[in-house]
């Protein structure tokens, strides 16, 4: 895998469903930060979402800074891999990943988008 970081004008997308935020989180940390190994913290490049329940992907990500750059690739991606549906997403800014495998965990990777924070 490749990890380019900063990446103008991209995101990287994951998406999951959990039983808790706090398993959302530890994916997050475990699986993702882990595997990333960036020099700089995950929290300061990407915004989370978490519901109590599973919604649909596009009204998962709807919200998130810029999404309208990158949330109908976002939820194409998501269809291709069938989900449709899902309860935590990780939207990380400027940051792409080449070769990625598509499970982190119980994230799943939806893959690195054209899109930006602020439109």
């Amino acid at each position: 895998m490749k990890v380019t970081y900063p990446a103008e004008r991209t995101v990287s997308v994951w998406v999951g469903t959990f039983r808790s935020e706090d398993d959302f989180d530890r994916c997050v940390d475990e699986s993702v930060s882990a595997a990333l190994g960036l020099d700089t913290d995950l929290a300061d490049i990407c915004e989370v979402g978490f519901e109590h329940d599973p919604i649909a992907v596009r009204d998962l990500l709807d919200g998130f800074s810029g999404s309208d750059t990158f949330v109908e690739s976002a939820v194409s991606a998501a269809a291709a891999r069938d989900l449709s549906t899902a309860n935590s997403a990780l939207v990380c800014y400027y940051l792409r990943c080449s070769d990625a495998p598509a499970d982190w965990g119980a994230l799943r990777f939806l893959g690195s988008f054209s899109g930006q924070d602020v439109v």
